[in-house]
């Protein structure tokens, strides 16, 4: 009788020793696996970094990798005050603000925020995810252009709802960016989104986030929405900055009022 699939495991390769590999595994309480068709999801290291794929599935011919040299993206980092986002966390204050990114992911918005000069703590549930997160984030630490803005992020992997009131430093800022609705199935999902939803997602109460990131005493709390998208939580916000495809909802914290974007 053949074995069912994992549902995750982690591939064994020549990319890392088999000590960190055992490591990564134990840490996420996968199996470590020599034969890639063991698995429905399979972590593994290449030249590039850890990434996660469907092997297999034709639907997901490609990988999903935390990164942060693409030319695109790199040509943002060059002038991050020209992002929405940027503009809606922006605080009165000189220094290094400490920005928390709550729903961090794969990181990219709250790189942005660290070009832009912020200190920038990133807290990720997912572990998966969060181990995506911290590969990218420790190669853009040996990339040139890339490595003082990596300086000024750290990672916590656990839930907001919980991190966030156990800060030691109070941030200026709090920023939400809850996965964004699934479309119709006349619209297809980008595969990076696709992937990430076939991991097991714990269900966060969007209304509970948005209450405790509230009651953190932060001058602001930012949300990222779809641009028609009704507000989170249904909680109207003090003001909100538009683009073509998205929005930036800005509250005033709880601690300190503060709400022009």
């Amino acid at each position: 009788m053949t074995a069912p699939p994992f549902p995750l495991a982690l591939l064994a390769g020549p990319h890392r020793t088999g000590t960190e590999l055992k490591h990564l595994a134990d840490t996420l309480g996968i199996p470590l696996i020599e034969e890639p068709e063991g698995a429905v999801l399979l972590l593994r290291f290449m030249p590039e970094g850890l990434e996660l794929a469907k092997p297999g599935d034709p639907l997901l011919p490609g990988s999903l990798r935390a990164e942060f040299t693409a030319r695109d993206f790199r040509r943002r980092l060059l002038h991050p005050g020209r992002e929405l986002l940027v503009q809606a966390a922006r605080v009165r204050g000189g220094g290094q603000p400490l920005v928390v990114d709550a729903t961090a992911g794969l990181g990219r918005d709250g790189f942005l925020l660290a070009a832009a000069g912020y200190r920038v703590r990133m807290i990720e549930a997912n572990p998966v995810v969060a181990a995506l997160l911290a590969d990218g984030l420790a190669r853009a630490r040996c990339i040139a252009g890339l490595a003082a803005i990596a300086a000024r992020i750290d990672l916590i992997v656990g839930d907001a709802r919980e991190q966030l009131p156990a800060l030691v430093e109070l941030p200026e800022v709090v920023y939400l960016d809850p996965m964004f609705p699934e479309r119709t199935k006349s619209a297809l999902v980008r595969q990076e989104l696709r992937l990430l939803q076939l991991l097991d997602q714990k269900n966060c109460d969007d209304a509970d986030l948005l209450r405790v990131a509230l009651a953190v005493a932060a001058k602001k709390v930012v949300v990222k929405r779809p641009l028609k998208a009704p507000p989170l939580a249904a909680v109207p916000p003090g003001s909100t900055r538009r683009g073509k495809a998205v929005r930036f909802d800005v509250y005033a914290g709880k601690g300190k009022k503060e709400v022009s974007g």
